[in-house]
């Protein structure tokens, strides 16, 4: 895989923009495939290895210190983790069901209280919004949805 081309992508779609001025990412930075973080990082192991099993090998990146979860079709970030527990997704809302009357991108994670409405939608916070033993499927239907062009 091409990480610099797949990176120039990434950078260039404009779906992506939102998270990567959050994360403060610059284009500079390298695109690695996704480990298990700097030291131990229970965090990506539940992220990649667990909750995101069923999700190809070829989608999972190291951003810095960022894990992210990026078809690398189309170049769209669909997930990513941001600090030690904390997990953000890009949501199929219409396979999911009901849209919460609340702002799914503020709530509280192991890490801290967190706001992520700067994102705006279809963002929402994975641990948190999503019911606990759905989130296999909910980063599955997050990368098929990502998958598809807009």
């Amino acid at each position: 895989m091409d990480f610099e081309a797949l990176r120039d992508r990434v950078f260039a779609h404009p779906d992506n923009a939102a998270v990567l001025a959050w994360l403060e990412a610059k284009p500079s930075v390298q695109l690695q495939r996704g480990t298990n973080g700097y030291g131990y990082d229970e965090g990506a192991n539940v992220f990649f290895w667990e909750w995101g099993r069923r999700i190809p090998e070829d989608a999972k990146f190291d951003l810095l210190y960022h894990h992210l979860m990026i078809h690398p079709v189309t170049a769209r970030i669909f997930a990513f983790q941001h600090g030690r527990f904390t997990f953000v997704l890009r949501r199929d809302w219409a396979r999911a069901g009901e849209v919460p009357e609340e702002d799914a991108r503020v709530g509280y994670t192991l890490d801290a209280g967190v706001d992520f409405s700067d994102l705006g939608d279809p963002w929402c916070l994975l641990n948190g919004w999503v019911d606990e033993g759905d989130e296999e499927d909910e980063l599955l239907w997050a990368w098929e949805l990502a998958g598809r062009d807009p």
